[in-house]
């Protein structure tokens, strides 16, 4: 039986690589096709605020249209739900990119999305050629254990916010600390049992490209800095390298975005949803594509 999907595609030249899109956790179609229309944290935050001098809104979506590469990319059902689930989906959708390239597949994944495509991978039959991760914590993330630090935040960020707009500010943050208390996101703890059943494998004939985010800030509000702001209220020791400039990108360790046997891994001083934006990522990942 097949799953009735949210699809958005360009069909392309059947002579050049299909590329897939998958995007991650909390997010939607709408952060490759158009970024302006995007919400993360389970569609609760629009991405523009954590954007503002990207303006142009530009992403490898973009970049391979104008090169008339076939494009499909999709928003997953349930972007909070199990991963299993969500593999199922994209059964389909490589199903339907299997038809627009007689070369063969090209994955492009965002965050939780590099999981899904290794857990796609496991058992796959598609001509898949490449896997390229962005920002994929192949290691896993420790953000769900810190929710319970975000109380104190919300009272600093109230500080800085007028009176008028004080509650919706406040109600905006709580359902941030509960989407990051969420099932979906304690998945991602490294010894979940998700990672227990991960036991993937470098497939035959797949090429893979890691790709993370050093710069860990997200957003500025007049001094404070998320989630910088962390290091100062969770106890010393504790604050998770995912917050720690060098060491991550606001959301994903340096380290965790390393895929154990891909070909290349390079780092980037971006955050966790700038990382998809920036020209030099873009240009990177097209230098792959062009380069296979």
């Amino acid at each position: 039986m097949k799953i009735r999907l949210d699809i958005i595609k360009n069909e392309g030249d059947k002579s050049k690589y299909a590329i897939v899109l998958v995007h991650g956790l909390g997010m939607d179609k709408n952060i490759w096709f158009d970024p302006s229309k995007s919400r993360i944290l389970g569609g609760m935050f629009p991405l523009k605020i954590l954007l503002k001098k990207y303006p142009s809104f530009k992403t490898i979506f973009h970049d391979l249209k104008k090169y008339n590469y076939p494009l499909i990319t999709w928003s997953q059902r349930n972007p909070a739900g199990e991963i299993d689930k969500v593999v199922k989906e994209l059964n389909e959708i490589m199903s339907i990119a299997s038809n627009m390239t007689e070369k063969g597949i090209i994955i492009i994944c965002h965050s939780r999305g590099g999981l899904i495509a290794r857990k796609y991978l496991m058992n796959s039959v598609a001509p898949v050629k490449a896997l390229i991760t962005i920002s994929t914590p192949h290691k896993g993330s420790s953000l769900a254990r810190v929710s319970k630090y975000l109380s104190p935040v919300v009272s600093l960020f109230l500080q800085f916010i007028p009176e008028g707009r004080r509650n919706s500010t406040k109600s905006a943050v709580g359902k941030i600390m509960q989407f990051l208390g969420s099932k979906a996101l304690k998945e991602l703890l490294p010894d979940s049992k998700f990672f227990q059943s991960l036991k993937d494998f470098p497939v035959g004939g797949v090429n893979y490209f890691s790709i993370g985010g050093s710069t860990p800030t997200l957003f500025k509000l007049s001094r404070i800095s998320f989630p910088d702001i962390l290091e100062k209220i969770i106890p010393a020791g504790l604050c998770p390298d995912e917050f720690r400039i060098d060491k991550g990108d606001g959301l994903v360790t340096v380290e965790s975005s390393k895929l154990l046997w891909a070909q290349a891994h390079v780092n980037f001083p971006c955050n966790h949803v700038s990382i998809l934006f920036d020209k030099q990522v873009r240009n990177y990942i097209m230098k792959i594509i062009k380069e296979m």
